[in-house]
């Protein structure tokens, strides 16, 4: 494929930039990437940029001032958060949790860390982890409304923690 700006190179970046709902996607060489001030390659990428760009406005009552939204450990405010992305300790998790939630759902799909395990972990570890990955599955099943499915699960989960129990006796 071509740079769509010079239609001379070949394209070796690719992007699509959303603004205002409008979908724009670029093709761009290397040399037309690095002149073009949409498109900075050398700009570090910030998460809290992103993370503050996800925020969710609609979430905050008319009513209600983000200044007023305090953390009662550091004193950061909601606003703060929404400026920079940051959040200021371990608390600000648990007291922004209704803004925080809806961003990280978007971003993993889900609210809860997961993490990994390693491959020596005992077979109960392992079959807990799988209960509790099919227990999400259920919840938004039952969200989706899709009941043959969420019986499935159910009935999955029932016969997981059957064995789990059968394992510690």
């Amino acid at each position: 494929m071509l740079c769509d700006i010079c239609k001379k190179r070949n394209a070796s970046l690719h992007y699509t930039k959303i603004i205002n709902g409008k979908i724009e996607e670029k093709h761009l060489c290397e040399i037309c990437a690095f002149e073009n001030q949409d498109f900075d390659i050398y700009k570090p990428f910030s998460i809290h940029k992103l993370f503050s760009g996800l925020f969710d406005n609609s979430k905050i009552d008319e009513d209600t001032e983000v200044d007023d939204i305090t953390c009662s450990n550091c004193g950061l405010t909601l606003s703060t958060f929404q400026k920079t992305g940051k959040l200021g300790c371990a608390k600000c998790y648990d007291e922004f949790s209704q803004y925080i939630k809806p961003i990280i759902n978007g971003i993993h799909g889900h609210y809860h860390h997961r993490g990994k395990a390693p491959n020596r972990i005992g077979p109960d570890i392992l079959l807990e982890k799988e209960v509790d990955e099919l227990s999400m599955k259920l919840e938004e099943a039952v969200k989706a409304e899709e009941f043959e499915q969420a019986a499935v699960l159910r009935d999955e989960i029932k016969r997981m923690k059957e064995k789990l129990q059968m394992n510690r006796e």
